[in-house]
């Protein structure tokens, strides 16, 4: 199922409203763009019908994330945070095992009620030092005698800070205190906390509006553990959130090509070498496309590879595309605080940190089979 016009059109309305105000203020965070998102239904509309969504498939919301990113790759990196948690939400209850099914059947209706009450779920998940692996995983989570998770550790890129209501994050936990549990489990942890000190901190060179801040857990009181024990290795989640991610990027790209191709250039030269960027944009966008259109939960190891092999292309053959643009773009463009300029710094920030490059190449290497 391929995404309404009317849908796109909608998307890309909330993302030029997001653009102007980002070109008025393009280093702060707006909350009138963030509570237009809220509003807009976008982080619903993975869920299902009954729960107030749109049933959209991995497909169709990197199709949003794309246009978003078209016009504002900050709200576009900021929304699929949410967005992805709602996918993965929706995309759990065939593959939980039978003793958790009543159990997460109410939780995942408790958190559309949450989503549809106007609540901000964004990550907090990256590490100093631990190259995006869960492995390397420092925080921990202990539960308390009366069965509250205590959360401790120090996250970086918490995307959002103070504004979200929530933070998702993983912890590594003992398996006495939790039978079953994998290398990590994710919970949830009201921002406004004790013991949650969201930092001052970001001055990322792109993404400058996501207020990307270190936060600092020392003994948070977790709201709850999400899903039930060994929902990674179970689930296998990630894959959903690196194709939201690899949009991002991608919409930066296309935000040059059609900078520079609006109205057509004279010389045919440049027209020429426009048309090969749009080949390789669309090129991108297909294999992008065709891989998010296969998820579903726990589909294994080599969807996983698949996966991780599109999204480290499509984010640094993007990246060279803005880069490749940028400099056909011509002194006047050459603005720090230009629409072009922007669009390039953000197509090098956060998406390509997620997982780290070096990460996803080592373990491309590692793991290197023909499908």
């Amino acid at each position: 199922m391929t995404m309404t016009a009317a849908m796109l059109d909608a998307i890309a309305a909330l993302a030029r409203r997001c653009e102007e105000r980002e070109a008025r203020a393009p280093d702060a965070f707006s909350q009138d763009s963030f509570d237009d998102v809220t509003r807009s239904g976008l982080l619903l509309a993975p869920l299902e019908e009954s729960m107030g969504g749109q049933s959209w498939t991995l497909a169709q919301s990197v199709d949003a994330i794309e246009t978003l990113a078209r016009h504002s790759p900050s709200f576009a990196l900021l929304a699929s945070m949410p967005l992805g948690l709602a996918g993965v939400v929706a995309s759990i209850a065939p593959v939980t095992p039978a003793p958790h099914a009543a159990g997460w059947a109410e939780q995942a209706g408790a958190f559309a009620a949450s989503v549809r009450a106007g609540h901000w779920y964004a990550a907090a998940n990256s590490e100093k030092g631990a190259g995006g692996s869960l492995d390397a995983l420092k925080t921990v989570a202990a539960r308390d005698a009366d069965g509250t998770w205590r959360v401790t550790g120090e996250k970086i890129l918490a995307s959002s800070g103070r504004y979200a209501t929530y933070f998702f994050s993983l912890a590594k936990v003992d398996a006495a205190d939790l039978p079953g549990a994998g290398i990590a489990e994710m919970f949830f942890l009201r921002t406004d906390a004790p013991g949650v000190d969201i930092l001052h901190d970001w001055d990322g060179f792109g993404m400058r509006p996501t207020e990307s801040h270190t936060v600092r857990y020392d003994g948070a009181s977790a709201e709850r553990l999400f899903a039930f024990p060994g929902f990674l290795g179970i689930v296998q989640p990630l894959p959903y959130w690196f194709c939201l991610f690899a949009a991002i990027p991608l919409g930066a790209a296309w935000s040059l090509l059609d900078a520079l191709a609006t109205p057509a250039p004279s010389s045919p030269a440049l027209r020429l070498r426009l048309s090969e960027a749009l080949m390789r944009y669309e090129a991108l966008r297909a294999y992008l496309m065709e891989t998010a259109a296969a998820w579903r939960a726990g589909a294994g190891p080599e969807y996983a590879a698949r996966v991780l092999r599109t999204k480290t292309y499509v984010t640094q053959e993007s990246t060279k595309l803005c880069a490749e643009l940028f400099a056909l773009s011509g002194g006047r463009h050459y603005r720090r605080e230009g629409r072009l300029a922007r669009a390039l710094a953000d197509s090098f920030a956060g998406t390509a940190l997620r997982p780290p490059l070096p990460l996803a190449l080592d373990t491309l290497v590692d793991n290197f089979a023909l499908p």
